[in-house]
């Protein structure tokens, strides 16, 4: 059975991007781009950041991004 696409190869394929150009701005390798998309590996935050940045794009628009309460653990 094929996984359903990641968020960061529906981006990649409705830009019609390569994983080279995507490696290229981004500076990360082909080899995890492509595990990335296939969702073998899951990039951690630094990772996340840096693609999207290489990218100009948001990191929700590439990655799942779990939600977060800015408030939890003030007071």
């Amino acid at each position: 059975m094929r996984e359903a696409p990641t968020k960061l190869s529906r981006w990649r394929t409705e830009t019609g991007m390569t994983l080279q150009e995507v490696a290229d701005l981004t500076g990360a390798s082909m080899a995890m781009l492509n595990r990335l998309e296939r969702g073998e590996r899951q990039a951690g935050p630094a990772m996340k950041v840096r693609i999207a940045r290489g990218l100009r794009v948001r990191v929700a628009d590439l990655f799942e991004v779990e939600e977060f309460d800015e408030d939890a653990g003030q007071g």
